[in-house]
């Protein structure tokens, strides 16, 4: 009898551990992408990449790209001004009003494609002002996405000798001139410091050795990955707050059960009054839960709804909870009132 029940609870031992693992396979389910490759489930990561004009960041957002598909296994969307902008750089950066559109629009596409289950998201641009990197790390921060900066560094000399390149090959994405030193003097370079540049991977072509440019592809690709072994603890997913949270919506019916909840209030020691012939009671009770309310004199119908509109106007902002808790909060504040002679003027 003992072998049989041995052999039956591992019979339910074995059952329940293939459940289990079904279970979890199911969790981790890859898809198939267009070419039929696999793919694990999509990871929520805004990459900002940052640098002058003309240093060469595009080239390394290809590279990048190539490398979180094939690593990661994650899709990957760039956004970048030509998706946004129908204009030449010289146009787009000729002065301060079509720049800022520019940006506008950058944020605009990031809101839009950036969401708590992914994709990838990076951000091929300038991004040269501190400010507008913030806004980037407030908005992934928002949806709880991981965060980083990639910056590609680069002398002014390199990025005219780049940009004069450009124009000689007759490719549309040049500056002239006086709009390239403007763009460089103006350039924030990030610092690693600050939230909003945190992680910072640096990338410096015109010296980088092809060893330390594979390190960072492979830093960056643990970071998007969420690998805590290879990468700081700036590699979990952002918490968002109240500064970067919508406000959650309400129940249709919430501030009316509120607005019922202190009318019954009222309703009550105006119905007490009247008992007593229009004369102050010493004391007002309400039911189980609810504190007795003690008062010198006779509350006005006027008095006690001015003190409800108030009670209202700031309980439904951030009151969240049960019918009883607002009757007893509502009381609270009556009771305070009371107390100080000079509010009921």
């Amino acid at each position: 009898m003992a072998s049989t029940v041995d052999a039956g609870e591992r019979t339910t031992a074995t059952a329940t551990a293939r459940t289990t693992e079904r279970a979890r396979a199911a969790e981790t389910t890859t898809t198939n992408d267009a070419s039929g490759r696999r793919r694990r489930p999509m990871r929520a990561c805004l990459i900002v990449m940052c640098g002058k004009p003309s240093s060469g960041k595009t080239k390394t957002v290809r590279e990048l790209a190539e490398r979180l598909e094939r690593e990661v296994e994650t899709e990957v969307v760039v956004a970048d001004e030509a998706g946004v902008n129908a204009r030449t750089r010289d146009e787009a950066y000729e002065n301060a009003t079509t720049e800022k559109m520019i940006r506008g629009a950058l944020r605009s596409e990031v809101d839009r494609v950036l969401h708590t289950s992914g994709p990838c998201v990076i951000l091929d641009s300038m991004n040269a002002i501190k400010g507008f990197r913030y806004e980037l790390w407030c908005a992934a921060r928002a949806v709880a996405a991981r965060y980083c900066v990639v910056y590609v560094e680069s002398s002014d000399e390199r990025c005219t000798e780049l940009n004069r390149a450009r124009r000689d090959d007759d490719m549309k994405d040049s500056y002239s001139e006086e709009i390239l030193r403007d763009l460089c003097y103006r350039f924030e370079h990030p610092i690693a410091g600050n939230r909003w540049d945190s992680p910072l991977f640096t990338f410096r072509p015109a010296t980088d050795t092809g060893v330390h440019r594979e390190d960072l592809f492979d830093a960056i690709c643990a970071h998007v990955r969420g690998d805590a072994t290879r990468t700081t603890p700036s590699a979990r997913a952002l918490v968002p707050n109240k500064a970067t949270q919508n406000a959650p919506l309400s129940d249709t019916n919430w501030r009316y059960e509120m607005d019922r909840a202190t009318q019954d209030i009222i309703d009550a020691i105006l119905s007490a009054q009247e008992l007593n012939g229009g004369c102050c009671c010493s004391s007002y009770t309400f039911g189980e839960g609810v504190p007795t309310l003690r008062s010198p004199r006779v509350l006005t119908l006027a008095e006690l709804r001015r003190r409800k509109r108030d009670f209202l106007q700031l309980a439904s902002k951030s009151l969240k909870t049960t019918r009883q808790s607002v009757q007893r909060l509502f009381v609270d504040e009556l009771q305070r009132r009371v107390d100080d002679p000079a509010s009921f003027r």
